[in-house]
């Protein structure tokens, strides 16, 4: 994901940890030259599902419903 919402850019990237056996997408946010990891959605072997974690900041719906899909798109679950 790269897109723009008011004054913020919001970039998505992939992160996996094989170690604790979690696999998904971070969520970044650029806002006045300042870049912060704002969300990630993880999806758990342990767990069998995704779940999605906030980092002390508001995300807007449209950006959050993105950031699913593209973790259940991109995320290898089998």
């Amino acid at each position: 994901m790269d897109r723009v919402w008011g004054d913020a850019r919001f970039i998505s990237n992939p992160v996996h940890n094989n170690g604790d056996g979690w696999s998904g997408v971070e969520l970044h946010c650029i806002r006045r030259g300042e870049r912060k990891t704002v969300a990630r959605v993880l999806f758990w072997d342990a767990m069998g599902s995704f779940f999605i974690e906030t980092l002390g900041t508001d995300i807007p719906v449209d950006i959050a419903e993105a950031l699913v899909a593209e973790a259940k798109a991109t995320v290898r679950t089998g």
